[in-house]
């Protein structure tokens, strides 16, 4: 095994066990809530009880699982993690309700670093599967963006190729999209220069040519990929 393949498989047991951990917290800082007993003063409120902590612990484990996973998840990472903490915390509130801890019409405290307010059961829960929708949302649109700038559903095609290029001018189109010329070698050591149409933050990173290898100067069959990994090979 080498030691790319070695550390990308340590990363993604690290992803699992942490999203376990997100679930995990998030499930008994709901679940356990009603159970918490508090002690107030003059200064405040607070308790001794691991499942008051709960919510800043998930937080923590949140943003962790949010830094280890990003490079698998790319832009759709912060969606994903957001929606994956509300549904371990939905879920809480379900086998509460179904332990018969709690109905759906009590009121109840949520503390979320600071008191988050007083609702009903019922209600905590349409925040919560409002919060899990906004983050699939965010999950999916991050995903689109992130394989159309990488081309990774056209790099797994057999028929394309991909090489290390350069950009080379720029003609605005729409937004923040213009016109370039794409150069590189294909696998037959031949220099090609197509037009494309690319994001401007590719001007600025290292990019490769994902092209048809039948017909290499073929705009229609060629795009632009902007890795995330600065040393690239040519395949």
């Amino acid at each position: 095994m080498s030691r790319k393949t070695y550390g990308l498989t340590l990363r993604g047991l690290a992803c699992v066990l942490l999203a376990w951990q997100v679930w995990l917290v998030w499930h008994l800082s709901t679940y356990d809530v009603t159970a918490v007993a508090w002690a107030c003063d003059g200064e405040g409120c607070g308790s001794d009880q691991f499942a008051a902590l709960a919510p800043e612990l998930g937080i923590a484990s949140t943003v962790l699982l949010g830094f280890v996973a990003a490079r698998f998840l790319h832009r759709a990472t912060a969606g994903a993690v957001i929606a994956l903490s509300a549904c371990g915390a939905a879920a809480g509130w379900y086998d509460a309700v179904s332990d018969r801890r709690v109905a759906y019409d009590t009121v109840t405290d949520f503390m979320l670093v600071v008191p988050a307010g007083r609702h009903t059961v019922s209600g905590w829960l349409a925040f919560l599967w409002s919060v899990a929708a906004a983050g699939c949302f965010v999950a999916v649109w991050g995903a689109a963006v992130s394989l159309r700038r990488t081309a990774a559903l056209r790099r797994l095609r057999g028929e394309f190729s991909t090489a290390q290029a350069r950009l080379e001018g720029w003609r605005p189109v729409r937004g923040r999209r213009g016109e370039v010329t794409v150069v590189f070698h294909d696998t037959q050591g031949i220099r090609h220069a197509v037009p494309v149409v690319v994001d401007r933050a590719a001007l600025d990173r290292p990019v490769l040519a994902v092209y048809d290898r039948s017909r290499p100067a073929d705009p229609r069959r060629t795009r632009v990929a902007v890795p995330r990994r600065r040393l690239l090979r040519s395949s």
